[in-house]
């Protein structure tokens, strides 16, 4: 079977800290025949982090916080930044960063979208709302879940291939994305404000990252579904 890792996601519950990794991505990769491995954060996890990058097939990045803004040469001011983790960043980034190197499969959401940009020397708006002037609403925390924007999406592309639609309707968590686009990477789809909202390498065998969530959205269209089994089918 192949193994797909995917690094947790931390926060204090209880004065305690918990790491936990959303369950629809376990579900849908053990669905397709795929073993999840969680990689967790904790300061230890560096030490044996070689263990894991040993034997697996692929990598899934899932939602987070925003990512050290010092690794793609920005200064921002820490009291604007949201769920700051220099630990999570270091270990994802590192397992992204080998997966890459070593042509694996590599499939981001969210901030995942973002590390990988980072990763091929683009850089991330510390917050798209005030670069856009709120032309496009990217969050809306009163309405988290059922928020939705249109995008845009580009023909000769594989979330073209996916979707089979030049506009879709999508979900929206962020307050950060694309500034500059990263050496290597093509825009899928643009949000009305010119935001990229999905982006791939075309010289590796499979290397997406996607702003919006589709294991969020699963019913609302075939080809969330499609993301992961092309995702799967690359693991081959």
């Amino acid at each position: 079977m192949k193994k797909v890792l995917i690094v947790s996601r931390r926060q204090t519950r209880k004065d305690k800290l918990i790491d936990w990794v959303s369950e629809v991505y376990l579900q849908l990769l053990a669905e397709r025949g795929v073993i999840p491995v969680i990689v967790p954060i904790a300061e230890a996890t560096k030490n044996i982090l070689d263990g894991y990058l040993a034997d697996y097939d692929g990598v899934i990045m899932m939602e987070g916080g925003d990512v050290n803004p010092a690794l793609y040469g920005a200064d921002y001011p820490a009291k604007e930044l949201e769920e700051l983790d220099m630990i999570k960043d270091e270990i994802e980034i590192a397992c992204c960063q080998h997966a890459i190197d070593n042509n694996k499969s590599v499939l981001g959401f969210c901030r995942g979208l973002q590390i990988v940009n980072i990763l091929h020397g683009g850089s991330i708006v510390k917050d798209v709302h005030e670069l856009y002037q709120q032309s496009i609403r990217h969050i809306n925390y009163d309405n988290y879940d059922a928020h939705r924007h249109l995008i845009h999406i580009k023909k000769n592309t594989p979330l073209f291939d996916w979707y089979k639609a030049e506009t879709l309707q999508v979900n929206s968590y962020h307050h950060q994305g694309i500034k500059e686009l990263g050496e290597g990477l093509q825009s899928m789809a643009t949000a009305e404000d010119g935001l990229v909202e999905a982006i791939y390498s075309p010289s590796k065998k499979f290397l997406v990252g996607l702003q919006f969530h589709p294991e969020r959205m699963l019913s609302e269209h075939e080809g969330n579904y499609k993301v992961f089994d092309a995702f799967v089918e690359s693991l081959k």
